[in-house]
């Protein structure tokens, strides 16, 4: 970051308390603009945690697919028509 430059470091570091104070004293004045942040926040989360689990039970269904379709050729290929007479 800024190292050796103690005097930046500490006015990014009073920006940035400034900034975090002004924007807790806007949610204070409006509560539900907080509320309404915090929700998306969690539907984020919400959304990526179902999109996770999509994921594994894609895949899960793609390998036993795969694992049927190999136990049925394996058992084709062991599978000699009559020989005709």
């Amino acid at each position: 970051m800024l190292r050796g430059c103690p005097q930046r470091e500490a006015t990014l570091a009073n920006e940035i308390g400034q900034t975090t104070r002004t924007a807790l004293d806007i949610f204070r004045g409006y509560p539900f603009t907080l509320a309404l942040i915090v929700m998306n926040l969690a539907l984020l989360a919400m959304l990526y945690w179902s999109g996770a689990n999509a994921e594994r039970e894609r895949e899960k269904a793609l390998d036993l697919l795969y694992q049927n379709r190999k136990e049925v050729a394996e058992l084709l290929f062991k599978c000699q028509p009559p020989r005709p007479q």
